[in-house]
């Protein structure tokens, strides 16, 4: 199962993110960038579980994202922003991962 739950997860991020973008796009990504740091975070723990072994200290540059304390709208807006760029990073290191496991399993 671990391949097909590493694809799904990375089918799962890049959803995240297009679902984010089109919040974003529509002007209300500073309302509502909470469920999309929920999911970011509980996606990121997962991953950290499972490649907490092969990705040595590359893991440790995610962290888990906050929702600002502020009702500022420019502050959740930063962090809708940040949070594509997490995401899409995560993505990539996804990416990456399945790619050596591949090449590594042939």
């Amino acid at each position: 199962m671990g391949d097909t739950e590493n694809r799904v997860l990375l089918k799962m991020l890049r959803t995240l993110r297009n679902d984010l973008q089109i919040i974003e796009q529509k002007g209300a990504g500073y309302y509502s960038c909470s469920p999309f740091l929920e999911r970011y975070n509980k996606l990121l723990d997962r991953i950290k579980e499972i490649f907490s072994e092969e990705a040595g200290d590359l893991l440790k540059t995610f962290q888990p994202l906050e929702e600002p304390s502020s009702a500022d709208p420019s502050q959740k807006m930063k962090t809708t922003q940040r949070l594509l760029i997490e995401i899409g990073q995560l993505a990539t290191f996804m990416e990456e991962m399945l790619k050596e496991a591949t090449c590594t399993s042939t």
